[in-house]
């Protein structure tokens, strides 16, 4: 029986354990980045992160979900016409973003979209494989790049904080294209894409939307608050997403591969009620802590941090239940659901931030919206698997 579990869950154990050893690597560096790098560096840092995710979503027009369900003579064809996307969507977001902002951050997010879209293709590509080892020392190599360029170059040189991750997004692009021409884990080819178009035209604008809608609050509190603030909201949004990035975003790569010819949601509905009420004392915890616990872990300069902890935790356990669910409808290639729930949970975000705007004096209470929206939109996702489960 023990050893039907272990084999049955092993690649979610082996690639959580990877994370696992990415966040404490993130852990351990991030008291120190908080006294190398000034609280105006994480605001600017946040702002390039908020642009690189949402452009990271859609540079390859989703191809690299694409590879977790495609047919196997596809999947190099995959990779490389969505290397060419990506490096398309980059040169050009780099020049826009240069003339708007500056060449700083031009080149933070140009590289980084790059990188991000090019190890996730290589990383689905042998998820798709079962090729958990593998996925795993990719997970531990990207998290120790960052880490140690963010350590390392402030020690020998000045440097932003937006400049250290522009080297280690270069670093990390060098590596991967070493790889994929050595292995030669591409095919020149512009036929595979067209047979799952369904990712383009459905999962690529909810990819969009929801990237934008999870970054939105980086543009709100720049713009009512500050960059200060930002720079709070940028230390908090990393550190709750640990647990994401740990175990979420692993099952649903593994459920979009296990639902891949599932004829019933029932399994997807347990999966996710079963990690509501596992994760839910997890994020309550920050209910509790004291002041004092995040200031000895950040520094003294972050005093507040823990109101910004408190306004924020329980959207991000939302978020945290989502994956089983939302795996099963793009699994059974039905992503407009998804689509048209994020337009609506768009629409009530900017609607509470109006309202908030006008109702607090305080606007970092403004914040209170997206707890609310990303709880509707994840259990009206939740609702929808539900009434489908026969």
């Amino acid at each position: 029986m023990i050893a039907k579990i272990f084999a049955k869950y092993q690649s979610i154990g082996l690639i959580t354990l990877s994370l696992l050893v990415g966040a404490i690597i993130t852990f351990i560096a991030l008291p120190v980045l908080t006294r190398l790098y000034s609280v105006a560096d994480f605001g600017a840092y946040g702002i390039a992160l908020a642009i690189v995710s949402i452009l990271s979503t859609v540079a390859n027009l989703r191809l690299d979900q694409a590879l977790l369900v495609a047919d196997e003579q596809d999947k190099k064809s995959l990779i490389f016409e969505g290397a060419v996307f990506s490096t398309a969507i980059a040169v050009i977001s780099g020049i826009v973003i240069s003339a708007i902002l500056n060449v700083e951050m031009a080149g933070a997010v140009a590289t980084g979209v790059l990188a991000n879209t090019l190890i996730q293709s290589l990383y689905n590509y042998q998820f798709s494989a079962h090729q958990e080892y593998f996925c795993a020392g990719l997970n531990i190599f990207r998290s120790a790049i960052v880490v140690a360029v963010q350590l390392s170059l402030p020690l020998v040189m000045q440097i932003s904080l937006v400049n250290s991750y522009n080297v280690s997004s270069v670093i990390m692009i060098v590596a991967v294209l070493i790889y994929l021409l050595k292995y030669q884990l591409y095919q020149v080819s512009w036929q595979a894409f067209k047979h799952y178009k369904d990712f383009i035209y459905a999962n690529t604008p909810h990819a969009l939307l929801n990237s934008f809608s999870h970054n939105l609050p980086y543009y709100v509190v720049s713009h009512f608050v500050g960059v200060q603030a930002m720079g709070f909201y940028a230390i908090v949004e990393r550190t709750l997403r640990v647990p994401i990035n740990l175990i979420s975003q692993t099952l649903r790569q593994f459920f979009i591969r296990k639902f891949k010819d599932a004829d019933s949601s029932q399994n997807a509905l347990k999966a996710s009620v079963l990690l509501s009420l596992v994760s839910l004392p997890l994020f309550a915890l920050v209910f509790v802590l004291p002041e004092s616990l995040y200031l000895w872990v950040f520094g003294s300069e972050w005093v507040g941090i823990s109101s910004y902890f408190q306004i924020l935790a329980l959207g991000y356990w939302a978020i945290f239940c989502n994956p089983p669910s939302s795996a099963f409808l793009i699994a059974q290639r039905n992503s407009q659901v998804l689509f048209k729930l994020q337009i609506v949970e768009l629409m009530i975000k900017f609607a509470l931030f109006a309202g908030f705007y006008a109702v607090f004096v305080d606007k970092v209470y403004m914040l209170l919206a997206v707890p609310v929206a990303l709880i509707f939109y994840n259990f009206a996702i939740l609702y929808v698997v539900w009434r489908n489960k026969n």
